[in-house]
């Protein structure tokens, strides 16, 4: 769940004002001055890079002479910001000089622009466009609020489960009981799988641990060759009891630090665990 929150959070910042609507800004600037060379057919020239004056103002500069109608000038970058206070200044290249402007507040209204039925001769222009407050800022909030709203609701849940999990500790594990198993001098401790004899320890695998095991249910008894094959090597398939006398050997030798602890041979039916009391 905290990485969920993060990834939220993460995408949240990224639509924050400014992070990256400063460069959509500058594609708008320039999409804008491509449908205007295309309406008046011109197909192949440049838009020049798009000049940012301040926060709030951007110039659009052209490779060529064109010619523009107020009318489609108009709907373009209607189009392009249709939510913003702006003012727009089509002015000559090197003169500075100002053939066509108006102003648009929000809701638009195209009775409200003037001269749209006249047509500029063609010429060197540039076209500024002057916002009312910085775009970057204001598109970005405009963008932002629905997402925020969308991405609260899964937020505080995160956060109730957090703090659920926080004051709920999880359970305590039971504590799983040690067995040991007293063999004269030896203590054989099922669970770690492991020979006590004072402070020497040996190790035991888990089939010897097994075999051990099953010896120990019944000290001093003859058990039966089929009976220690069943109970230790169980479901695991094919098995041959030359496996049964491997372990026992191996396990004999581990028996070894404690004399009056063996494993006897019983021919014909099996093994026996001896274990000399009287030296215990």
């Amino acid at each position: 769940m905290r990485h969920v929150i993060l990834t939220l959070l993460l995408l949240l910042f990224i639509r924050l004002p400014g992070y990256s609507e400063g460069g959509k800004m500058l594609v708008t600037m320039r999409k804008i001055g491509h449908e205007v060379l295309l309406n008046s057919g011109d197909f192949t020239s440049w838009v020049l890079p798009i000049e940012a004056v301040d926060d709030r103002t951007f110039r659009i500069r052209f490779q060529r002479p064109f010619a523009f109608t107020p009318t489609s000038l108009v709907e373009i970058i209607q189009r392009h910001v249709p939510e913003l206070d702006y003012l727009v200044e089509v002015r000559k290249e090197h003169s500075n000089t100002v053939v066509y402007s108006y102003e648009v507040h929000q809701p638009f209204h195209r009775k409200s622009v003037a001269c749209l039925s006249r047509t500029p001769p063609s010429g060197t222009y540039l076209i500024q466009i002057k916002f009312a407050e910085p775009p970057v800022q204001a598109a970005s909030i405009t963008n932002t609020l629905p997402f925020a709203w969308f991405l609260l609701p899964i937020l505080l849940v995160g956060f109730g489960w957090c703090l659920f999990r926080r004051k709920r500790p999880a359970p305590a594990k039971p504590a799983i009981p040690t067995t040991l198993v007293h063999l004269g001098p030896l203590t054989f401790c099922r669970q770690t799988q492991m020979l006590h004899l004072g402070d020497e320890r040996v190790e035991l695998s888990a089939k010897e641990s097994k075999l051990l095991n099953v010896f120990v249910g019944a000290p001093n008894t003859v058990i039966d060759r089929s009976q220690l094959m069943e109970q230790v090597w169980e479901d695991e398939g094919v098995f041959v009891g030359r496996s049964l006398d491997v372990f026992v050997s191996r396990l004999r030798k581990k028996l070894q630090p404690a004399p009056t602890v063996r494993i006897v041979n019983s021919h014909g039916r099996g093994y026996k665990l001896e274990i000399d009391s009287s030296h215990g």
